[in-house]
């Protein structure tokens, strides 16, 4: 296992490397000024200049300049805003949390619901209730997103007025900021409206999560009925039935768990297009997160920030694939073997 385990660290760092060095080559090529690209200050002084000169190494060509620029960017330093003039970390860090409490919301509601309908439609004897999962699950996963939240902004936010169709909450509740999470920082602050801001913080949360959930829940039901239908038929299992282990215990307590290590490596293959939804999702709802932030850099020309947003959302997407086919590995220690081609 470390063996494997260093295997996976070396496949982050190189991976991490060649990310780096894509987007030093893009900030290159990009117009305007080189200084003002890689640190977001448009007109330096002298004192400025010198100070960027020596930390990008900008007069000892593109080998030493990538090297100091990976070790700036490795420091936390992604330069500042070409607009606003602000640390691009502080701004990450302000931005970042909505968008952390959003995906993880999205994708932890989708396991918990995904997974009990994939068991349903892998155990049922029933085909029309088959058929109808799998559809289902086949409609959902090509439906565009931006369509979804279009129609449930117009469905249920303006036509119904059930839910808030944009934001995070309402501005009326002054909450402390602990961590960023806004639940987390409901839950500990000890105001008396702390109940009423709570209620108000999910609602705000209903509309954008069932539309970033679709993805996922998809992936995961689909990709459960198929896993716990193939481990049903193994050998092993059938060895336990001869045993007289019960049906329940042969599920849940085996076929289930293996099962499982496949819906995760499946779910962590789709880590990018679940990141693409998320940024469209909190386009269309005003959603103050990272992708909000990104395309506003965008529109406004921010190049600073679009390579810290850009390197941030990569390297977080990259950790959590190694960090599933870890979890994956652990729970089906075989996958070592097929890595390795041993048998």
């Amino acid at each position: 296992m470390l063996s494997y385990l260093l295997r996976r660290i070396n496949l982050f760092v190189l991976t991490t490397l060649m990310l780096f060095a894509v987007v030093y080559s893009v900030t290159l090529a990009l117009p305007g000024d080189q200084v003002a690209n890689l640190s977001g200050v448009r007109e330096p002084s002298i004192a400025e200049m010198a100070e960027i000169n020596h930390t990008y190494k900008l007069e000892h060509g593109p080998i030493v300049g990538y090297v100091a620029y990976v070790s700036t960017r490795l420091r936390g330093d992604f330069g500042v805003s070409m607009n606003s003039g602000e640390a691009i970390a502080d701004q990450l860090l302000q931005v970042l949390p909505a968008t952390l409490e959003l995906g993880m919301l999205s994708v932890g509601l989708a396991l918990l619901i995904g997974i009990p309908i994939g068991m349903l439609a892998t155990l049922s004897r029933n085909a029309t209730v088959q058929r109808l999962v799998m559809t289902l699950t086949l409609v959902g996963f090509s439906l565009p997103v931006f369509w979804l939240g279009l129609l449930q902004i117009i469905t249920f936010g303006i036509q119904f007025d059930w839910l808030p169709a944009s934001g995070r909450i309402n501005l009326m509740y002054d909450i402390p900021d602990f961590s960023g999470l806004l639940l987390v920082d409901i839950f500990l602050s000890d105001g008396p409206w702390r109940g009423a801001a709570m209620a108000d913080a999910w609602a705000h949360l209903v509309l954008p999560m069932s539309v970033v959930m679709v993805l996922p829940l998809t992936i995961i039901i689909r990709i459960t009925r198929f896993a716990l239908a193939e481990e049903l038929e193994k050998n092993y299992i059938r060895a336990l039935e001869a045993r007289g282990i019960s049906r329940y215990k042969l599920i849940m307590n085996h076929a289930l768990p293996n099962a499982l290590a496949s819906v995760l490596r499946v779910l962590a293959l789709q880590l990018g297009p679940i990141a693409s939804s998320i940024i469209i999702v909190e386009l269309l709802f005003s959603w103050p997160g990272v992708g909000a932030w990104l395309v506003a850099a965008l529109r406004q020309g921010d190049y600073t920030a679009l390579q810290g947003g850009v390197l941030t959302i990569s390297l977080f997407i990259v950790f959590l694939n190694i960090m599933f086919d870890v979890v994956h590995t652990t729970l089906n220690p075989i996958s070592r073997k097929e890595i390795y081609g041993q048998r």
